[in-house]
């Protein structure tokens, strides 16, 4: 798998968030301290991608991502919601498990197979499981960046 530049202070685990946009928020101030950029920016361009079409994969997992100018490396931050928050998914599951994802507005190809890292691994049921029931940040970023 794609090293993944996540750290478990990037990980947020159960806040109280209300709906979609509160999420979306949530992440781009977490990613903020990541790229320099304000969560302001990163949110609108979070948001902008949403209303081009749901990041929503199924099986309660959303993939929000971002190009953006002024991002110097790839940036994820997870968040996981114990509610759940409909999202527009595909398959009309409320989505309890984000990861937002911002990289270099030029770095396409390292986009790409950064989702696609992501989303190998969140297919995996077990690993969707032990990500929903982890009881802390440090076991949900093992539990998502480690190969089974």
């Amino acid at each position: 798998m794609t090293t993944l530049p996540l750290a478990p202070a990037n990980i947020c685990m159960d806040p109280p968030v209300a709906d979609a946009g509160d999420v979306l928020r949530t992440l781009a101030g977490i990613l903020a301290g990541s790229t320099g950029l304000s969560a302001e920016t990163i949110a609108e361009a979070l948001q902008n991608r949403e209303a081009q079409g749901s990041t929503g994969i199924g099986h309660g997992v959303a993939l929000p991502h971002a190009r953006l100018e002024g991002v110097q490396q790839t940036a994820i931050a997870a968040l996981r919601t114990a509610q759940g928050i409909p999202f527009s998914a595909p398959d009309g599951v409320i989505v309890h498990l984000f990861i937002a994802v911002v990289v270099p507005k030029a770095a396409a190809t390292a986009h790409l197979e950064t989702l696609s890292a992501l989303a190998a691994r969140l297919a995996v049921d077990d690993v969707r499981e032990g990500l929903l029931k982890a009881r802390n940040s440090a076991e949900f970023f093992r539990l998502l960046t480690n190969p089974a």
